[in-house]
């Protein structure tokens, strides 16, 4: 809108400069005509004068003038026009003349105007005295030669002066012009100059408002036509933002990563946890996603796995919707989540479907083979009948207490309710403990020791069936894995937290895989020290303890021992 005004100005400027162009023109031809006008008004004049000159000749001729009458005439006190005049008689004598009339007459001028007259009675002549012209009229009569003359000065200087007047009047004339047309173009480009800084903000996203007072009703209509746009992109442009800012809020409130990169790979946007999932930009993760991204970009929907550093994190990627217009792929779109725990729950699944079928399969075909040959009557002897009896009760026992365990864990997993809380001696529940399970481990040969402070445990508040379980628990485990000779403690001592429960071997102990899956479910770590286990045990003890809230420590080493513990607050009261 500014190279508009501008370019209006220049316009109005230059309809000015071709408007002084066609005066001058005007001036100088109406100073050309005026001179022709004043020619012949001039040649009038002289032939007026010449009639008056002719008339004062009769008038001396018959006597009604005298001389000195007659040369008063012809030389008048005042003559602003310069007229001059000569009377001869018809023997071309001068009679009376005009004294500034010499100059015209000098040499064998005045012979060659009588000629003149006498070849034609009446003619106007043009003669020049020097630098001087002027128009002569002479005329032949019965009484003698009249002759009248003007000047040519008086035509020239009439003529400057009236060009001069019309360039002063048409230089006034420009300057009002220019006047009126400047203050013209500047109210004319003001509304426009208004109307552009207003565009300018709305373009900006500012909310906008014309006065509409602007003179003239079009530009008035104009004003109202860009206040009600300004209303309605305002409004538009609040609820792009809002809109933006709503999105904004979502995907950064959500816990999976979102990634949009553009048909070049620079990337549009990353929420925060796209940022988290990928360590950052220059990581390995991060340009695993870009590579995906850029790769089977004609088509909608795609998807990679990509494995790093124990995680393994699922891109779910999509194209994004391509520009009609110009028919090219705006970019691409990805999903980014973390499913690493959903990995090892489905390879949990599966290990536990098949340790259990392994579990429940040895023992069944165990029973099929002892049934099958007691029913064909293989077996004769009862000595021989009777061991196999004792083999398919033992068998079927193992089953129980695995599909027993099975239903404790999926029982406690499923449950959400708490155990119900009591009041706990921690001293008698040692001492309960150690003398039920001394027999085992004197069978064993496992040296079982006790191990209490001398002053009295406070009481605690828990749940007295489910500390005996978890650590009959782990009793059970300290006594597969300790050889003969060794030795397992189960003690109880008072903590700043509470009172802490632990059993202690100098078993076998377990490297670093095997602590990493001791309470995973059928985990049974050197078989052939687990006896008839059903690898159940820890992860029956960890869920029971977590249901209380408490937490279970390991401590172990391969060929150390291994220690159990946990801590149960003291809450008694």
């Amino acid at each position: 809108m500014r190279k508009f005004s501008s370019s209006f100005s220049r316009l109005l400027m230059l309809i000015l400069i071709i408007i002084v162009c066609v005066a001058g023109a005007l001036v100088a031809l109406s100073s050309y005509y005026f001179q022709d006008i004043y020619a012949g008004s001039l040649y009038e004049t002289i032939s007026s004068g010449l009639r008056e000159a002719e008339n004062l000749y009769v008038l001396y001729d018959i006597g009604l003038i005298d001389y000195s009458t007659l040369y008063s005439a012809v030389n008048p006190v005042l003559n602003m026009d310069g007229d001059f005049y000569m009377l001869l008689s018809p023997s071309r004598s001068v009679i009376a003349y005009t004294e500034s009339a010499a100059p015209y007459f000098t040499g064998g001028t005045l012979t060659e105007l009588l000629d003149a007259a006498d070849t034609n009675a009446s003619a106007i002549v043009r003669k020049q005295a020097g630098r001087k012209t002027a128009l002569i009229a002479l005329r032949k009569t019965d009484t003698g030669y009249v002759l009248a003359g003007r000047p040519m000065r008086t035509l020239s200087g009439a003529a400057i002066s009236f060009r001069n007047r019309m360039l002063i009047s048409m230089g006034v004339l420009l300057l009002g012009m220019v006047a009126v047309s400047a203050f013209s173009a500047r109210r004319a480009v003001r509304p426009a100059r208004i109307i552009t800084e207003m565009a300018g903000r709305l373009v900006q996203g500012e909310h906008v408002t014309l006065p509409e007072n602007l003179p003239g009703e079009e530009i008035r209509e104009i004003a109202i036509a860009l206040n009600q746009m300004s209303a309605t992109v305002s409004q538009a442009i609040g609820d792009l933002k809002c809109e933006k800012e709503t999105m904004a809020l979502i995907l950064e409130g959500l816990s999976e990563g979102i990634l949009a990169v553009d048909e070049k790979g620079c990337i549009l946007h990353e929420n925060a946890a796209a940022w988290k999932l990928l360590g950052g930009g220059e990581t390995d993760a991060c340009r695993a996603v870009m590579a995906a991204l850029r790769e089977n970009t004609d088509k909608e929907h795609w998807n990679k796995k990509y494995n790093a550093d124990g995680r393994v994190l699922y891109f779910a990627m999509s194209r994004l919707p391509s520009e009609s217009r110009l028919g090219r792929n705006r970019g691409s779109v990805a999903l980014i989540r973390d499913i690493t725990e959903q990995e090892r729950l489905e390879r949990t699944r599966h290990d536990y479907v098949a340790n259990v079928s392994h579990e429940l399969r040895t023992p069944l075909a165990s029973i099929r083979g002892l049934g099958e040959g007691l029913r064909d009557g293989l077996v004769t002897e009862e000595k021989d009948r009777q061991r196999y009896y004792n083999i398919i009760v033992e068998e079927i026992t193992r089953l129980s207490r695995l599909v027993n365990d099975m239903l404790e864990l999926s029982s406690l997993q499923s449950n959400p309710a708490a155990f119900e809380m009591e009041r706990v001696d921690p001293n008698e529940l040692v001492y309960d403990l150690h003398d039920r399970n001394s027999s085992l481990f004197t069978e064993k040969r496992i040296d079982f020791r006790r191990a209490l402070p001398q002053e009295p445990l406070p009481d605690i508040r828990s749940n007295e069936d489910r500390l005996s379980q978890v650590l009959t628990i782990f009793l059970d485990n300290a006594r597969k894995f300790t050889p003969e000779g060794g030795e397992v403690t189960l003690g109880a001592e008072k903590t700043a937290d509470g009172v802490r429960f632990y059993v202690r071997d100098n078993g076998i102990g377990m490297d670093e895989e095997t602590r990493r899956l001791a309470f995973d479910r059928f985990h049974q770590a050197e078989r052939s020290h687990s006896g008839k286990g059903s690898g159940l045990g820890l992860s029956i003890a960890r869920e029971v303890l977590q249901k209380m809230g408490v937490e279970i420590t390991l401590t172990s080493a391969l060929g150390q021992g291994s220690e159990f513990s946990f801590v149960i607050p003291d809450q008694a009261k």
